[in-house]
């Protein structure tokens, strides 16, 4: 397993994230259950290669999470708000990856002639990574509509559909569930983010 710490650029200790014992405990769950490796402080584990076979690890900082935050804040007003927050935060977040991973960009759609390569993903690694970042800012006090839950699957062969999973987040209030999903689109692209009633029903 490859492993290179990174350091984005500030100083963490001003910023060190609380411990992962209240995180979701689910997600957390998921992690564990796959084999992977769930974000612990400020360290991601982030996937790549398809079904996490590479593996990086990086060191959040105090000036990403300070965007974060800053795109987080602009959409408390609502949950709808703050699902396009986020949508904006993820699209950034998987640019850094691709930016921090290096090797040819994330292919939308893990082309099955792309296993195994670098710096691309298939949909195991998207949710992983995903989930990792959500925790993360989940910890941070920056979720105020959403909370983080355990991945989510669809398709088993037999239904005609192959496989394929998803981060998760349920809203608060309503208690509707929401797919966030970025495996069809490049790196720097708004996730999907839908009901996760309609995503369980996709192709």
């Amino acid at each position: 397993m490859k492993v290179t710490p990174l350091l984005f650029s500030a100083t963490l200790a001003a910023l060190a994230l609380p411990s992962g014992a209240s995180a979701s405990q689910a997600a957390l769950r998921w992690f564990a259950s796959q084999g992977y490796v769930g974000p612990e402080g400020t360290r991601i584990v982030a996937c790549h290669g398809y079904g996490c076979s590479r593996r990086q690890v990086l060191t959040v900082d105090g000036a990403w999470l300070s965007r974060a935050s800053a795109f987080l804040k602009a959409g408390r007003t609502s949950p709808e708000a703050e699902r396009g927050a986020l949508a904006r935060v993820v699209s950034t977040y998987t640019t850094y990856l691709t930016t921090v991973i290096g090797g040819r960009p994330d292919i939308p759609g893990s082309p099955a002639q792309m296993s195994g390569v670098h710096g691309q993903m298939d949909c195991l690694d998207e949710t992983a990574n995903t989930t990792s970042l959500l925790l993360v800012l989940q910890e941070r006090g920056l979720l105020t509509h959403h909370k983080v839950e355990q991945p989510e699957s669809r398709g088993f062969f037999l239904d005609g559909r192959y496989p394929h999973f998803s981060a998760v987040i349920m809203e608060k209030t309503s208690g509707r569930e929401w797919a966030v999903d970025p495996w069809r689109k490049a790196p720097g692209q708004r996730p999907e983010i839908l009901p996760l009633v309609k995503w369980r029903q996709d192709s």
